[in-house]
């Protein structure tokens, strides 16, 4: 039987799309969407992650960091995972996903005024081993690109929806989303996390 749990610690990170709900309530119809960062990997086939790779380095903010006025998105370290990413000076955030061997983690080095999270990451590991991240770059919330939610649903497999902009969409709103599955491979006796792309691009219009 496989082993299945997820740890909610603070702020799962479902929360993002309840910001994103805030945010059309409070934002004016005319607010423009970003352009960048891009969502354009999703419509590729390049798999950035590599066997052995070491974790990536925490961009820093420009201007300084707004994640002191938003310690209620922060957590603290919890699993020996946890550990590995604030080494690599990400800010822990969202909740803990365990299958089996499989964990997922979430870290950040900003937030915006609403203290929605910028340049954050989903790492995930294979045995307390870096296997990849479910993005090639940092992503900010209301961006191209930019994850909604994740699913470990099976041990090394993670589906991922991301929201698509196009440049006349409000921040609110993107009129399209991308989704895209992962599974973990061993590749020269290594872990890695593998994404099936292009991913699948729908339509938000009902």
């Amino acid at each position: 039987m496989q082993l299945w749990r997820t740890k909610t610690l603070n702020q799962p990170l479902s929360l993002l799309s309840a910001s994103l709900l805030l945010a059309s309530m409070v934002l004016p119809p005319v607010a423009v969407a970003q352009t960048e960062p891009s969502g354009d990997w999703l419509d590729g086939t390049t798999n950035w992650n590599r066997p052995g790779a070491s974790i990536p380095q925490a961009p820093k903010p420009d201007g300084g960091s707004n994640l002191s006025n938003c310690p209620i998105d922060q957590r603290a370290a919890a699993v020996p995972e946890d550990a590995l990413v604030e080494a690599a000076g990400w800010t822990l955030m969202g909740s803990v996903q365990i299958y089996g061997a499989t964990t997922l983690i979430t870290g950040m080095t900003d937030a915006d005024g609403m203290c929605r999270p910028l340049n954050y990451q989903v790492f995930v590991f294979t045995n307390g081993q870096f296997t990849g991240t479910l993005s090639p770059i940092p992503m900010d919330s209301r961006t191209d690109g930019s994850i909604g939610n994740y699913d470990l649903y099976r041990e090394g497999y993670i589906s991922a929806t991301f929201a698509r902009y196009v440049p006349e969409d409000p921040l609110c709103c993107p009129s399209r989303q991308s989704r895209v599955f992962y599974q973990v491979e061993m590749q020269n006796n290594r872990p890695v996390l593998v994404p099936r792309l292009p991913a699948d691009t729908t339509s938000n219009s009902q």
